[in-house]
Parts: C-alpha cells; structure tokens; sequence
C-alpha cells in the first residue's frame, strides 16, 4: 500500500458535514486516511488528502 498526499477540489454546497466531504471523496475513488479543509472560497472546498492506495 502506498499513501499520496493530493489537493482535491469540491463544490462548495455552503454545509460542509463530514458525511458532505467523505462522499464526495468516495465519488472520486479516494479512500482517505485523513483529511483536511485547508482553503474555503465561494464556490470550492481545497482539501488535502492522504490517499491510501493499494
């Protein structure tokens, strides 16, 4: 297994739960050890990612 660190961008719906982010993680076959918001603008969510790979 293998973990890359990556920056994916997500629309930006204006409530960011958990269960918001996790899915649209999941929609771009991300499987995250950990995740973060590290930048918020009006219509994106920056977050960095450590995608575990097999």
């Amino acid at each position: 297994m293998q973990v890359i660190s990556e920056l994916i961008e997500i629309p930006n719906n204006g409530n960011p739960t958990v269960e918001y982010i996790e899915s649209e993680l999941t929609k771009r076959n991300i499987n995250p050890l950990r995740w973060a918001v590290v930048h918020v603008d009006d219509k994106i969510y920056t977050v960095s990612v450590a995608n575990l790979k097999e």
